[in-house]
């Protein structure tokens, strides 16, 4: 074993299990739910063709550094990687990821079959959309409307398709039935970002302008955002601290009326032994403002490292793994699919009701900013969020600070 895949075994504190001469495969994978599906294919494979299969579960916050190191250093400590969307484009810079383009070819195939979902695949394309495919989309995460359609009935209102609505809606019922009309995320990064992406654009702003220059000093951002603060005058008084689980907990134990959310919990809102508001929750798509509502995407992606001794093992194995068969399994073990054809499965919507909104989210979903700086962009972005909703910061002098660090990360990197 080299020097520095030692030392990148050390640096990931797992059991790095791979020796010299062997031909099996490594995959690093999030220690989550959407990486427990293919933790399980792995399993699978390995019983269906023998090669070894080495997986190795990173938590969230740890995944990203970890293969990014190996990236760059090009040790081949991984043979497939399990990344976040937003991860791609600093990924796929300055060849650190095989192309699929030859591999593809190499099979007599012109690349990904068309039953994928376009959003996914675009993700997985460097430039976005239009370049060369880098990996595929194995995850179909973009967020859904999660409210509460029993009181909805119950006070004669409809699923809200607008912001305003939202707001009414929040303040009639929690008012009525003394729970808190909403509940977010606004803790400091990823979370309050993902929260207030789609105000965002629903407001009709967004991070950059067209020619590619910060823009969060405009009068839409300012008013998506004062907006939020709205929202959090109906919402959980210690939301400035709250992630995924806090949000989820509100709704599971009938706290609180709606929520944006993301497909791993739309489990347990109907499992009784951990809800207490089974077949009550209704799932709708992001609501409109000035602009049509998005949702912003998630997707979960596989990828061949460049440095990868067995690259045309991994791809057979990501092919298989992303194949409608062994994705429909997948998406009996929670993973929302990223193929037409698996969501359209009746098995599936038998068993999952809101396959259909999460279909239709994921074909109209958005990806955050296509740029290698995301990760250092959304940082700081969170941090002057969470200072405006904490209320030690004015939105008009918070918008106005992130736009100038923003702009700074972009000129350092010139």
């Amino acid at each position: 074993m080299s020097l520095g895949l030692i030392a990148l075994c050390f640096l990931t504190l797992e059991g790095c299990t791979k020796t010299s001469g062997e031909t099996g495969l490594t995959v690093a994978v999030n220690a989550g739910v959407e990486g427990q599906a293919l933790k399980e294919a792995a399993k699978d494979w390995e019983k269906k063709t023998g090669v070894k299969m080495h997986v190795v579960e990173l938590p969230y916050s740890n995944l990203f550094e970890k293969e990014l190191l190996d990236l760059k250093s090009k040790t081949g400590a991984y043979d497939v990687i399990m990344l976040d969307d937003p991860w791609f484009p600093q990924y796929a810079t300055g060849g650190q990821l095989n192309s699929l383009d030859n591999l593809y070819k190499g099979q007599g195939l012109e690349g990904p079959e068309s039953d994928f979902i376009k959003s996914t695949l675009d993700v997985c394309r460097q430039p976005w959309a239009t370049g060369s495919y880098y990996a595929l989309p194995y995850v179909g995460n973009s967020q859904l409307f999660f409210y509460r359609k029993d009181l909805f009935d119950k006070y004669s209102l409809k699923a809200p398709k607008t912001w305003t609505e939202v707001l009414q809606g929040a303040k009639k019922i929690g008012s009525a039935e003394k729970m808190y009309g909403y509940v977010m995320r606004a803790a400091a990064g990823n979370a309050v970002v993902a929260d207030f992406m789609p105000l965002l654009w629903a407001f009709g702003a967004d991070i950059f302008s067209p020619d590619k220059k910060p823009a969060l000093n405009s009068p839409e951002a300012v008013s998506a955002l004062k907006f939020m603060l709205a929202l959090g005058e109906v919402t959980p008084p210690g939301y400035t601290g709250y992630n995924a689980d806090e949000v989820s907990a509100h709704l599971l134990q009938s706290t609180a009326v709606m929520s944006i959310n993301w497909p791993a919990w739309i489990g347990p809102m109907d499992d009784v032994s951990k809800s207490k508001i089974v077949g009550k929750i209704g799932f709708t798509q992001i609501p409109s403002e000035k602009n049509k509502g998005q949702a912003e995407l998630g997707a979960w992606l596989v990828a061949i490292p460049s440095g990868s001794k067995n690259v045309a093992k991994a791809f057979e194995f990501i092919r298989w793994a992303t194949s409608p068969t062994q994705m429909k399994v997948a998406a009996f073990r929670g993973n929302p699919p990223t193929r037409t054809s698996v969501f359209d499965d009746r098995d599936l919507i038998q068993k999952f009701r809101a396959f259909p909104a999460q279909k239709e989210s994921l074909a109209s979903a958005r990806p955050r900013p296509r740029t290698p700086l995301w990760n250092e962009i959304e940082n700081v972005f969170g941090i002057y969020l969470s200072k405006a909703n904490s209320k030690t910061m004015d939105p008009e002098t918070a918008l106005n600070e992130a736009n100038k660090e923003i702009t700074a990360i972009i000129s350092r990197n010139l």
